[in-house]
C-alpha cells in the first residue's frame, strides 16, 4: 500500500487532540472536602469505573474520526499487480511522441501519420477523470514540462496539430523527463506509453551511466510505471541522402576555384539507380551529377567553382531519386566567406636588412609569394612584418592570424592583448629559434595550461647544430639528423601532406627543436605531428572561438631546411589558412542554435531583416555592445536558408545563414531485438509492435485501489457511534 498524498501525513497529528481536550478537562476538576461524602464512596466506586469506561470509548471513536479523516486526504492505496483497468480506478498518463524528423519516412502513409492515429486511439482508451500530459522528444527534459490535461478532447487536438522536428532526439533525457512527470501526478495508475520509429538514433543505449540512472528512478517511483513502446512505420525505409558539404579550403578566395565535396549515402534496403545530385551558387543550379549507390553505400561528389565576388555566398546542393522515402535529408546547404583579403601580421624576433636574413622572411616569400611573369596576380593573404619591440602598439583587430617567429619574450599587457585577440577568434602561430626564453614563455605564455601555449616548453632538442652543408675535408661520421614523421591527429591544415596526397615532407632535415611537456589530457590540447622520434612537431589548442599552433622548430633555416623544400609554401599556407577559418559569429548552423549577426554603428542605424524558409521577413531587435551592435535570432528549428540584410540593401550588403538538422536521423537501422529486451529488463518496458499487442498490454497492470472513499465513510459510521453512544448513555 501507498499513499499518493503522503505529504499530508501531518494530519494524523490531529487523533491527538480529543486526548489533549480529555486531560485539559480532567486538569479543571478541583476536589472539595465534604465530611457527609465518605457514606457515599462505597456507591459511587463502581459508578466511577462505568463513567471511566465510556471516557475512554468515546475518546477512541473521536480520536477514530479524525485518524480517518486524515488517512482519506493521504489517499492510500493499495497495488494490484494483475488485472486489467479498474473501472473505479483512474490513471495518470504519460503520452510521448517521437518527433524526429525520420519520422517523415514513408509514401503513402509516413511513420509520423501513423504514430498520431495510434496515440490517438490510446486516448480513447482513456476516460473522465484520467490526466494525460503529452510529451515530444525534442522538448521532453529542456525546460518546464507543460501541465497536465483532463480535457482528453484537447489532448486529441494537440496531437492532431504536431508536426516533426528537425532537433536531435535524446531518448533516454525524454523518457527521464517522462518518468518524473508521472511521479508528481495522483492518480493510482500510471502510464508512460512512449510512440516512436525504434530508430537507433538518439538512443545511445551504449551510455550505460545514463541508462543505469533512468533504471534507479524507475525503481524508486512510489507507484511503479507500466512503460508501454509501441513501434510504428517500416522497419527500414528506403532512404537516399545528402551527408555532408565541405569546402576543399578552410578560406575561399575569389583567386582561385575552390571544390565543394558532396556525400550521397544510401540508407535504405535498396539499390538506388537513379539519384541525381545537383549543384547551386546562390540559388543558380551549376552541374548536376548522376550517381549510383548500393545498400549501405556512400559516394563524394566533387563541383568545382570559383568565386568572382567577395562577400556572403549561399552554396547548396539537392537530391533527386525515385527510390528515396525521407524528403527531409535530400539537400544541403552551407554558408560560404569570400574573402578579398587576409591580413597576417609576422612579429619577427631577429630582424635583419640583409635577403632571407631575417626570422620571419622566407615565411613571408611563402604566404605572399609574387609571380615574375604576372605582376597582377596575387594570393588572398597579405603579409605586414614588425619587429618584436612594435608590437605592443599593433592594432590586432586588423588582422586575422598573428605569427610569432623567434620572439624572445613578451610583456604582459602584450600576452593579455594576444589572449583577447584568440579568444575572439584569431589565429596564432608560435614559432621558436635561438632567442626563445623558455622560462619566459612558461612562465607567461603557458602558466601550468592556462594561457596560451598549448604545451610547456622543456629544453633544446639536439642542443648541438650540426652544418645542413659542410665542406668536405675528409672522412666524417655523417650528421644524425629528424625528419618530420607522421600526422597524429586528424586536422584539416594536414591532410594535403598524408603520404597519399603526394606530399613528401619526411625529406626535411631537422636539426634543433624544442622539446615540449606532454600534453596536458585536456580535450582542447592535442599533437598533430611528430618528428621521427616521436617528439611533438605541431601541437594545436583551442581557445575560445580561435586557436593557437605551436610549431617547435623554426621557420627559417637556422634549426632546419624546411624552407628550402617544395612543401613549405602550401605547409605554411594552410597553416594560417586553417588558422583563419574561424567565422564569427558562426554561419552555419545546428538546428536550435541561435543566430547572430554583428555590425558597427553606422550600419546600424538601418532596420535589419531576417528572411527565414517559412514565413514574411521578421525585423531583428538591435543589443548594442560596446562599439557593436549585435542582432540575434533563437528561432532556428526550421533548416533551410536564413538571410540578414539591412533594409534595401544590394547583394554585397546581405549575410547568408544555413541552420541543418543532424544527419544521424539519416541512418534508417531499427534497434535489435536484444535491444528491447534489455529495456525490458532494465525499466520494465514492454514493446508492442501494433496496436492489437499494445490493447492486451494496456491490461497488464491493475494500477491500484484507492481506500479514501472507505475512509470517509469510516469516519462517517464513528460519527453516528458517537451520536448512538451519547444519547445512550444520557
Amino acid at each position: 500500500m501507498v499513499f499518493l498524498n503522503w505529504i499530508l501525513i501531518g494530519g494524523l497529528a490531529a487523533v491527538a487532540a480529543p486526548v489533549i481536550i480529555h486531560l485539559l478537562q480532567r486538569n479543571r476538576v478541583t476536589p472539595l472536602d465534604w465530611g457527609a461524602m465518605m457514606f457515599l464512596e462505597e456507591l459511587l466506586a463502581e459508578r466511577a469505573r462505568q463513567i471511566k469506561l465510556r471516557e475512554l470509548l468515546l475518546l477512541l471513536v473521536r480520536a477514530s474520526i479524525l485518524a480517518c479523516l486524515a488517512l482519506a486526504l493521504m489517499r492510500p492505496t493499495i497495488l494490484a499487480s494483475s488485472g486489467a483497468r479498474a473501472p473505479d480506478v483512474h490513471t495518470s498518463a504519460v503520452l510521448l511522441l517521437d518527433d524526429s524528423f525520420s519520422m517523415n519516412a514513408g509514401r503513402a502513409r509516413t511513420a509520423w501519420q501513423e504514430a498520431r492515429e495510434r496515440a490517438i486511439r490510446y486516448v480513447d482508451t482513456l476516460r473522465k477523470g484520467d490526466d494525460v500530459t503529452l510529451l515530444f522528444t525534442s522538448a521532453a527534459g529542456k525546460g518546464a514540462p507543460p501541465a497536465a490535461l483532463f480535457d482528453l478532447e484537447r489532448v486529441r487536438e494537440l496531437i492532431r496539430e504536431a508536426r516533426p522536428r528537425h532537433e536531435s532526439a535524446d531518448v533516454a533525457r525524454a523518457l527521464d523527463a517522462a518518468v518524473k512527470q508521472l511521479e508528481t501526478r495522483h492518480n493510482p495508475r500510471r502510464e508512460l506509453l512512449f510512440v516512436t520509429d525504434l530508430q537507433a538514433a538518439g538512443w545511445e543505449l551504449d551510455d550505460g551511466a545514463r541508462w543505469s540512472y533512468l533504471a534507479g528512478l524507475v525503481r524508486s517511483s512510489r507507484i511503479a510505471p507500466q512503460i508501454l513502446l509501441t513501434s510504428v512505420g517500416q522497419e527500414r525505409p528506403s532512404n537516399v541522402a545528402l551527408t555532408g558539404l565541405t569546402p576543399s579550403r578552410s578560406v575561399v578566395d575569389p583567386y582561385a576555384a575552390v571544390t565543394f565535396h558532396v556525400t550521397a549515402a544510401n540508407e535504405g534496403p535498396e539499390k538506388a539507380g537513379d539519384a541525381a545530385v545537383t549543384f547551386f551558387v546562390n540559388g543558380a543550379p551549376k552541374a548536376t551529377r548522376n550517381v549510383e549507390l548500393a545498400p549501405g553505400a556512400r559516394e563524394v561528389l566533387a563541383f568545382t567553382y570559383q568565386f568572382e565576388r567577395p562577400g556572403s555566398h549561399l552554396v547548396s546542393c539537392r537530391l533527386r531519386s525515385g527510390a528515396d522515402e525521407l524528403p527531409d535529408d535530400n539537400e544541403l546547404l552551407h554558408s560560404v566567406v569570400v574573402l578579398d583579403r587576409l591580413p597576417v601580421l609576422l612579429v619577427d624576433g631577429d630582424r635583419r636588412t640583409q635577403p632571407l636574413a631575417s626570422e620571419a622572411d622566407f615565411l613571408r616569400e611563402a604566404l605572399s609569394p609574387r609571380d615574375a611573369d604576372d605582376p597582377t596576380w596575387r594570393t588572398v593573404i597579405e603579409t605586414t612584418a614588425i619587429d618584436s619591440t612594435e608590437l605592443k602598439y599593433a592594432d590586432l583587430s586588423k588582422y586575422r592570424v598573428v605569427v610569432l617567429a623567434n620572439v624572445a619574450a613578451l610583456p604582459g599587457a602584450t600576452v593579455g592583448d594576444l589572449e583577447r585577440f584568440v579568444v575572439a577568434g584569431g589565429g596564432l602561430l608560435l614559432a621558436p629559434g635561438d632567442r626563445v626564453q623558455l622560462g619566459a614563455y612558461n612562465r607567461d605564455l603557458y602558466r601550468n595550461g592556462a594561457g596560451l601555449l598549448p604545451v610547456s616548453l622543456d629544453k633544446l632538442g639536439l642542443s648541438e647544430p650540426t652544418p645542413l652543408v659542410k665542406v668536405a675535408r675528409g672522412p666524417e661520421p655523417a650528421p644524425a639528423y629528424l625528419h618530420l614523421g607522421g600526422i597524429v591527429s586528424n586536422a584539416p591544415a594536414l591532410e594535403l601532406f598524408r603520404p597519399e596526397r603526394g606530399q613528401d615532407w619526411t625529406q626535411a632535415r631537422i636539426r634543433q627543436y624544442v622539446a615540449t611537456g606532454a600534453p596536458s589530457g585536456q580535450d582542447d590540447v592535442r599533437v598533430l605531428a611528430s618528428y621521427s622520434n616521436g617528439a611533438a612537431a605541431l601541437v594545436q589548442k583551442n581557445l575560445g572561438e580561435g586557436k593557437v599552433y605551436l610549431l617547435t622548430t623554426a621557420v627559417d633555416t637556422g634549426w632546419s631546411d624546411l624552407p628550402v623544400h617544395p612543401f613549405y609554401v602550401p605547409l605554411m599556407q594552410c597553416l594560417v589558412f586553417d588558422l583563419a577559418s574561424a567565422v564569427i559569429p558562426p554561419r552555419n548552423l545546428r538546428v536550435g542554435q541561435a543566430l547572430s549577426y554583428v555590425t558597427g554603428a553606422e550600419a546600424a542605424r538601418h532596420p535589419h531583416l531576417l528572411y527565414r524558409p517559412q514565413g514574411d521577413p521578421l525585423e531583428l531587435a538591435p543589443r548594442r555592445q560596446g562599439a557593436l551592435t549585435v542582432y540575434t535570432h533563437d528561432d532556428t528549428a526550421a533548416p533551410g536558408s536564413y538571410l540578414v540584410a539591412p533594409e534595401g540593401a544590394g547583394a554585397d550588403e546581405r549575410v547568408h545563414y544555413t541552420v541543418t538538422a543532424d544527419r544521424a536521423e539519416s541512418v534508417m537501422v531499427r534497434l535489435e531485438p536484444g535491444d528491447l529486451r534489455r529495456l525490458e529488463r532494465d525499466l520494465g518496458a514492454h514493446y508492442a509492435p501494433d496496436w492489437d499487442s499494445l490493447g492486451r498490454l494496456i491490461g497488464l497492470d491493475g494500477g491500484g485501489y484507492e481506500l479514501s472513499a472507505w475512509l470517509i465513510l469510516a469516519a462517517a459510521g464513528f460519527c453516528f457511534l458517537e451520536t448512538w453512544l451519547l444519547r445512550r448513555w444520557s
